[in-house]
């Protein structure tokens, strides 16, 4: 029924969280575990090995010689989607894990019984790479998508998944058939997660469950956001990078003949704003065009905007400090409240 596509790179340290959170799944249909091994250069082919030899009938790896992300090569649809057996392919790339041993039925209940939806996904919790909870779920990423997050189960169209942006990728699940053929733009985007989501509910909807059943963790070496990081010491790195995430929505609004084209263009704002500020281009966002976006922002939030123009290193050691403290009010309360781990119970 699932074929559980798991991308790994030199992640020895958190491989076997993840392995051993698709094993501890409880259902009344069977699955597959596909593991793709970018030709890691540490232990990760050696605990892959242990588990292919522990479970041969469910844990299935490919071992690369040569890295293929460096590449530009799409490992998840290339490697992984075509020898998939599932109905269905959920995804956890290898430095991330499930928390809900019923996370897979509770999607594939829901997948079953709707036929229309083509994507399901579901919240998660942001932890640090030694497992600490850092007190925030990923959904909502950031406070301008957060008018888009409800609180509840919700359904989602493809426009109104481009404003909420951000989502899990430990969470999705969707219909194998549906990327069988991917447009040729989607195999050359900077990232894969954000089109994929994008394509997917393009062809019904997409279904969130608002209960948190994986864990993301937020600082891992050589993963999308520690890359994003070190660029962002390269403002013309950035813009770049930046600039490739507006060309993802600009490649979906066309593939989709426009039916999107005005949450789509809302989505973009918040990229090109972002860009603005790295151009030192602050009058800009006064214009028409960015009013609404600039007149949301509360005066702490414009005096932040500003700051992050003006004065970057300042502004990232506030938000560290920030960040600090948000963490330590988080684990004091949770060590005064009833062991759940911060997962919502039914």
């Amino acid at each position: 029924m699932v074929s559980i596509n798991c991308i790994t790179y030199n992640h020895e340290k958190y491989l076997a969280d993840a392995i051993e959170s698709f094993l501890m799944q409880k259902t009344d249909f069977n699955f597959e575990i596909l593991i793709h091994d970018d030709a890691s250069t540490d232990r990760t082919p050696e605990i892959i090995k242990e588990y292919q030899e522990k479970y041969p009938d469910i844990v299935k790896p490919i071992y690369q010689k040569e890295n293929q992300y460096s590449k530009g090569i799409k490992m998840i649809l290339e490697f992984n989607n075509k020898r998939a057996k599932g109905k269905y392919i959920a995804v956890c790339e290898g430095d991330d894990y499930w928390t809900d041993p019923y996370k897979l039925q509770k999607q594939i209940d829901f997948m079953e019984s709707h036929e229309d939806c083509t994507l399901c996904f579901h919240n998660a919790e942001v932890v640090k790479t030694n497992g600490e909870k850092i007190g925030k779920l990923h959904v909502p990423w950031s406070v301008h998508n957060g008018r888009y997050y409800y609180g509840k189960n919700t359904i989602y169209e493809a426009g109104e998944m481009a404003l909420l942006d951000f989502i899990p990728t430990a969470s999705l699940v969707y219909p194998k058939h549906l990327m069988n053929n991917p447009p040729d733009w989607y195999m050359s985007s900077i990232v894969g997660d954000a089109p994929l989501r994008l394509i997917l509910t393009s062809y019904g909807y997409a279904y969130f469950i608002d209960e948190v059943m994986s864990a993301y963790r937020s600082d891992v070496k050589g993963s999308s956001t520690d890359r994003a990081k070190i660029e962002n010491k390269d403002v013309s790195k950035q813009i770049c990078r930046l600039r490739r995430h507006i060309d993802i929505i600009d490649n979906f609004d066309k593939y989709t003949k426009y039916k999107y084209s005005n949450q789509l263009d809302k989505a973009k704002i918040v990229w090109e704003v972002r860009i603005l500020v790295l151009e030192k281009k602050t009058k800009e966002l006064k214009k028409q065009r960015y009013k609404e976006y600039y007149d949301e922002l509360c005066k702490k939030g414009k005096i932040a905007l500003y700051a992050r123009c003006y004065f970057p290193n300042i502004y990232q050691q506030l938000a560290n400090i920030k960040s600090y403290f948000k963490k330590s009010l988080y684990n004091f309360k949770k060590s005064r409240s009833s062991p759940y781990n911060g997962v919502k119970r039914k």
